[in-house]
């Protein structure tokens, strides 16, 4: 059983720190900060606010967690991923990127960010040295520890709307709780505030080097390698030695690369903690999670795919999330991180409807080609289906009931394979820091997996930024990175088409403001600032 936080306060949390028109927080009981067990359970709750539906955000069960509205901006919105829903969850503004203020995944996503960061705030002002006082000197050490960790968490979320957004009102432990209008950071003020954070957070004995579903100080230096590597879509500035070092500084831990790539997302994938740096951990013994692992083991599922629970431990489908072609298309033969369907299954007829078939030898199952083109976003019968992730353990057992409990497959937010591309890339892109011959070997370590022996391996002439972004979409996919990738690489809103962007079956270039995310509609009434960014951004 894996081990998590146990969630002694999460209701009365949530309560209380509610968000309404403004990014705040309110004071908790006081009864919750008076044992170090509180403040463990307290922290708890930030966690698993990441993975969990909470109500407190949005009435519609749609968009209700953080993990699944991250991957429709990351995923949905690029050649990695189409979303199925399109009626029912209004999510074909994300499929054809043509949002505007008033999407409410926009909504989600932004209030979110604000939930973790005003959880954090208010635990990192009650873990305050004066707050805390009064401990023996072993609980102070152990809440000091878990005050980093919510600074982390704190970080995580402020990269994320740092990422989306052209800028954002921003709160820290120093600012007043209840409703006020917080001060304006444009992305380089908040570019500023993380390098400084996670700079303090990424040194030695701030936070634990390894302790799996917690962040550390790999995951320090993992956000800060990322925020490096966009430095020049965020602030204008290169910063690729920096990004460098900072790979340096998590290859350094001595993380190693997980053998085989599918137990990285099976039930088991918390035993992978020599690769995973970290992950938002589900357990469904105890936490009822419909986000992270459970959204892409179950998302990725569809009722025209029988033997579900044989093969990938799932009990219910979603018919939702599916492969575009061009994703599909970058794999080469021998590449098993590959995992699609190009069938659907029903069971075994000798009989079958017409467009359904038999195979020789196969007495479970007829089956029917699913055309690798996405016809439309409202039907379920073409495009591909992605089965890199299941809720089956590794000696192949069912490991929950995901229509009750939801899924034990945890969801990796940061991996080595990601920062050795992270390293390679930002070596082509001019970093002295790091050397090409070691960037080559990175490289060929994650296709060496991929392939099983060397047959995939490149040369130092195939070593470029095109192959670059390919391979992180191939090492990557459904992992929350896409459009970050493509909006870095100047090919997310036009010189790249794919399946229905832009609304169009072909797909066309859509306007560049599509890099960015606008302030939700709700926010723009009572901060008149909000509403002249969005101005500037065309939206």
């Amino acid at each position: 059983m894996k081990k998590i936080f146990t969630i002694f306060c999460m209701m009365a949390l949530l309560a209380s720190c509610e968000l309404d028109q403004y990014p705040h927080t309110e004071t908790t009981s006081k009864d919750v900060y008076v044992s170090a067990e509180n403040y463990e359970s307290v922290l708890s709750g930030i966690y698993t606010s990441m993975i969990v539906n909470l109500s407190s955000i949005s009435g519609d069960d749609r968009f209700q967690n953080y993990t699944r509205a991250l991957l429709m901006f990351q995923e949905a919105t690029t050649d990695n991923m189409d979303n199925v829903w399109a009626a029912g969850e209004s999510t074909t503004d994300l499929n054809n990127l043509s949002w505007n203020a008033g999407d409410p995944w926009i909504s989600a996503m932004y209030y979110h960010i604000y939930n973790i960061v005003a959880l954090s705030n208010e635990f990192i002002r009650n873990a305050s040295d004066e707050k805390i006082s009064g401990f023996s000197d072993a609980d102070k050490k152990r809440i000091i520890g878990w005050r980093n960790e919510a600074r982390c968490l704190r970080a995580l979320a402020y990269y994320h709307a740092l990422d989306l957004f052209p800028a954002i009102p921003f709160v820290d432990e120093s600012d007043p709780v209840g409703s006020y209008i917080p001060e304006t950071y444009t992305r380089e003020q908040l570019f500023g505030f993380l390098e400084s954070e996670l700079s303090e957070l990424s040194s030695e004995g701030v936070l634990p080097v390894s302790a799996y579903g917690h962040v550390t100080s790999g995951t320090a230096s993992a956000i800060l390698a990322k925020m490096y590597l966009n430095a020049e879509v965020y602030v204008g500035n290169a910063y690729y030695n920096e990004c460098i070092k900072a790979c340096k500084d998590v290859i350094s831990k001595g993380y190693i690369l997980e053998h085989t790539y599918s137990n990285l997302f099976n039930a088991d994938n918390h035993k992978r903690s020599n690769e995973i740096i970290f992950a938002l951990a589900c357990n469904a013994t105890n936490t009822v999670a419909w986000g992270a692992g459970t959204y892409m083991v179950c998302a990725t599922r569809f009722d025209l795919d029988a033997g579900m629970t044989e093969d990938f431990g799932v009990a219910t489908y979603w018919n939702c999330l599916r492969a575009r072609p061009q994703l599909v298309d970058k794999f080469a033969d021998g590449d098993s991180r590959g995992h699609f369907g190009s069938r659907n299954r029903a069971a075994y007829t000798d009989s079958p409807e017409e467009g359904w078939y038999k195979v020789e030898g196969d007495s479970k199952y007829v089956y029917q080609d699913r055309p690798k083109e996405i016809i439309s976003h409202d039907e379920t019968t073409s495009g591909w289906l992605i089965n890199k992730w299941s809720n089956l353990t590794d000696s192949g057992e069912t490991a929950s009931d995901t229509r009750v409990n939801g899924a034990e497959t945890d969801f990796p937010i940061f991996r080595l394979a990601d920062v050795y591309l992270m390293y390679a890339e930002a070596v082509l892109r001019g970093g002295t820091e790091g050397s090409r011959s070691e960037a080559l070997g990175y490289v060929n370590e994650i296709r060496e997996r991929a392939y099983g022996n060397t047959d995939g391996n490149i040369a130092d002439a195939d070593l470029t930024l095109d192959f670059i972004l390919d391979e992180r979409a191939r090492e990557l996919y459904t992992e929350a990175t896409r459009r970050t990738d493509l909006i870095r690489f100047g090919k997310y809103t036009s010189g790249y088409t794919w399946n229905w962007k832009g609304g169009v079956k072909e797909g066309k270039d859509v306007d560049s403001k599509y890099t960015i995310i606008p302030i939700p509609e709700a926010e723009l009434s009572a901060n008149p600032q909000l509403k002249a960014i969005n101005t500037q951004y065309g939206f």
